[in-house]
């Protein structure tokens, strides 16, 4: 079942079916605020209680989207011969650009359907519609995507195409706020990584990739009780993959091959939530000069098109 209805004066639609209801607002960032799994009868995500909740703090509740994530030193950087100045919107003032130009931004439905057991939606954002965006960021970028809800699975299906004339730089995340119940001793994270990121006083990539330390046991799974993380692993050789479990129930977070990258984030010892951000590119990456494959940076070739999804997936036992 999908419907629409009206939400503190904005659309919102709602996706359903025996196992999970999602609610998805597009005026806000295309997000999906909420998940509750009805089978288990709790909450999956860190929802809003208003829209003006919403809109106070748009990047710490359900899945918001980052384009680009993360951060940019100064907001600035170049490819090629085109300079790009991006707000700098960090709060602290720090200077730097956080979070992407797509947050808090609308969204616009282009249709939604069901197909047997499969429930979609598809949203489209294009550049072109915010001058004041283009003036930062120059390029005719058409974002399309869509959500598929089948059984107790989510997935995410995101084509961006280049409209415009020169190489697009084009990096992507999430940053997808998971409950944990309060009983964060009861939680367990695995995540196959190779290294951290070593960030520097300003929270920037400095270039050199440690190995996990103390965070070692990460890869097979560690117990979030006492956890205190705002971290940047590299995924290396691994599969994109990030696993929340306890007690016989199960999230996987798998994106798509094209993701390098996570950052793990728990405001403080963690208690009641885990951020999980799958990234394309590192934090600052244009301005890393290191191998792509490493950073992850790339740029979309004019009138060629980016494609990768991120699946959600709840398992019961």
């Amino acid at each position: 079942m999908i419907k629409q209805e009206q939400w503190h004066g904005t659309d919102l639609y709602i996706l359903e079916n025996e196992e999970l209801s999602l609610s998805l607002c597009p005026s806000v960032g295309n997000n999906v605020i909420r998940i509750y799994d009805k089978a288990a009868s709790r909450e999956v995500l860190r929802a809003p209680d208003s829209l003006d909740t919403l809109l106070g703090r748009p990047v710490h509740y359900g899945t918001p989207v980052l384009i680009p994530p993360n951060r940019i030193r100064g907001g600035y950087f170049k490819v090629g011969d085109q300079e790009y100045q991006l707000d700098k919107n960090e709060k602290n003032n720090t200077g730097n650009h956080i979070h992407g130009f797509a947050v808090g931004r609308p969204w616009q439905v282009t249709g939604y359907e069901e197909n047997g057991d499969t429930i979609s939606i598809t949203s489209v954002f294009s550049t072109s519609d915010f001058p004041e965006l283009m003036k930062q960021y120059p390029h005719e970028l058409t974002i399309e995507m869509t959500y598929e809800l089948k059984g107790s699975s989510l997935l995410q299906k995101v084509k961006v195409h280049n409209g415009s004339r020169k190489p697009a730089p084009f990096g992507y995340g999430l940053h997808t706020w998971f409950m944990l119940d309060n009983e964060p001793e009861k939680w367990k994270l695995r995540l196959p990584v190779t290294g951290a990121w070593e960030l520097g006083p300003d929270t920037m990539p400095t270039g050199r990739i440690l190995p996990l330390n103390e965070m070692e046991g990460l890869p097979d799974g560690i117990t979030l009780e006492g956890v205190d993380l705002d971290n940047v692993f590299q995924i290396g050789h691994h599969q994109p993959l990030a696993v929340l479990s306890r007690d016989g129930y199960e999230i996987r977070y798998v994106p798509s091959e094209e993701f390098k990258q996570w950052v793990i984030y728990t405001m403080g010892t963690a208690r009641n939530y885990i951020c999980l951000e799958p990234y394309t590119w590192v934090t600052n990456a244009p301005n890393l000069d290191m191998d792509p494959e490493v950073t992850g940076f790339r740029t979309i070739a004019p009138g060629d098109s980016f494609t990768f999804n991120v699946l959600l997936e709840i398992n019961r036992q």
